[in-house]
């Protein structure tokens, strides 16, 4: 298939300059954290040097290792130059998780190799330095290239095929190829018609997409494109399944098509693991005299112990102890089947308004959620994050329930740590119907990021204030 030389080199320049603009914004974001933390006399007030100031060029030779560890990470990890489409807010967001996971690494091996004495207070001044340079960078090279785009000839395409997949290929090319034109049919046209097509209105790109099309037909296609130095190319029908992420997996010695469940990959569940033990930190720190004062009125409105352990089902399955300040009766359990005509959901998950079982001090602590505390020692032991959909109990049958509901789907809410907080919690909490929430954990699932993690948890606190749909 004929790929065209433009379109290779502009692909090509645009990578390098990324690399090479980004290399750079590393190197003064680790300048400007030197400065900062050694040349600043309201810093160095502030923050006595212990011992005589550091020659840069200690840290210059640091850079030999350090830029091309960050454009690794940046590459590989965050994944931030495979997909020029991209839009800011995406960018940003894979922009900072990769300049986080970098500047983690470096910490981590200058601990390793503790013989170099490295200051540890700079090199973490150089992380939000490196992630507003980098940004900086990003947006210098997509202006570039726009401009060089305007300067020269408008990319033009022809695309075949329709839905939701053809509407995201239009929307990423147009994003990618500022100024370009995408010409549309809803069906691929006859050979000689597509010949005809081709003969009158060039294009430099032939994008397919029309599934179950006869492959005699698509290697016809193939071959006009070729004969006229169009490049071609045909997008797997695959991508209607939407299960997950597909990429391309060569483990086989051919060319498979591999589905990525989600968008917890191994890279972005350290990360997820790291942020979780962070925030827990800041948690404990704070939530000191909230803890003190939960424990104080569950022992002072009803016998029984403070905290309330159940078992719930967590990553993939495995059946965990989540912990909870006591909000019902010692016996509410054993009540369970006396209330089931409350349940307000009328599905898996059981909620029931004006529940019997709930004690004063329960109704208080559920209305601002502060019987969700104790979950954060779950999410130190490695059992649930803080960000998820919410573990589903065994009492009340809430797995088996949702595989009624929805079939072998349901399990797919395993495939991640369930979560203090969610997407349902902060969209209206109890108040939220069975199928929405079930809805909004398979979103979550497949399109995590920190950054929505970052979002949950901060429209988090009103809710939790607001005490709307706590019951």
């Amino acid at each position: 298939m004929a790929i065209s030389a433009p379109q290779t080199l502009r692909a090509a320049l645009r990578a390098g300059l990324h690399l090479v603009c980004d290399a750079a914004a590393v190197v003064a974001a680790y300048r400007l954290a030197y400065l900062w933390r050694f040349r600043s006399e309201a810093w160095v007030a502030a923050f006595p040097v212990p011992g005589p100031v550091p020659d840069w060029t200690l840290y210059a030779k640091l850079l030999y290792a350090v830029v091309p560890l960050w454009l690794m990470i940046l590459w590989y990890a965050a994944r931030l130059y495979e997909a020029p489409w991209l839009g800011l807010a995406d960018r940003l967001i894979r922009i900072v998780k990769g300049c986080c996971l970098a500047a983690a690494a470096v910490m981590v091996a200058t601990y390793v190799y503790s013989r170099l004495e490295y200051s540890r207070m700079m090199l973490m001044l150089a992380l939000p330095i490196s992630a507003v340079l980098v940004s900086a960078s990003q947006a210098l090279v997509l202006w570039l290239d726009s401009r060089l785009a305007m300067l020269g000839a408008a990319r033009t395409a022809l695309l075949i095929g329709g839905g939701a997949v053809a509407r995201e290929v239009r929307a990423r090319f147009l994003s990618s190829h500022p100024g370009a034109e995408v010409r549309e049919l809803a069906a691929l046209p006859p050979s000689a018609e597509l010949e005809r097509l081709l003969a009158e209105s060039p294009c430099d790109e032939f994008i397919l997409f029309e599934p179950a099309l006869p492959h005699d037909r698509i290697l016809e296609a193939a071959e006009l494109c070729d004969a006229r130095g169009t490049s071609f190319k045909m997008l797997p029908d695959i991508l209607e399944l939407r299960l997950g992420e597909v990429q391309m997996d060569h483990s086989l010695g051919l060319p498979a098509y591999r589905i990525q469940h989600g968008s917890l990959t191994a890279a972005n569940f350290a990360a997820k693991r790291v942020f979780d033990l962070l925030f827990c930190l800041l948690v404990f720190l704070a939530a000191g005299l909230p803890w003190f004062l939960a424990a104080l009125l569950i022992r002072l409105d009803s016998p029984g112990a403070v905290l309330y352990r159940q078992k719930r089902y967590g990553y993939k399955g495995r059946v965990f102890r989540m912990y909870k300040f006591r909000t019902m009766a010692t016996d509410a359990e054993a009540r369970l089947g006396a209330v089931q005509g409350l349940n307000s959901q009328g599905g898996a998950f059981f909620k029931a308004k004006g529940d019997p079982r709930v004690t004063r001090a329960g109704r208080w602590l559920r209305r601002f959620s502060l019987d969700e505390l104790p979950q954060f020692i779950n999410v130190l032991k490695g059992e649930m994050s803080v960000v998820g959909p919410r573990p589903l109990a065994l009492a009340t049958g809430e797995l088996e329930a949702l595989q009624a509901e929805f079939g072998a789907t349901a399990r797919k809410r395993m495939n991640v740590l369930p979560g203090i907080t969610g997407l349902w919690q902060v969209s209206g909490r109890s108040d939220v119907s069975g199928a929405r929430r079930f809805a909004l954990d398979m979103f979550y699932i497949e399109h995590w990021s920190l950054g929505l993690d970052l979002e949950i948890i901060l429209k988090t606190i009103p809710a939790m204030l607001s005490a709307k749909g706590a019951y």
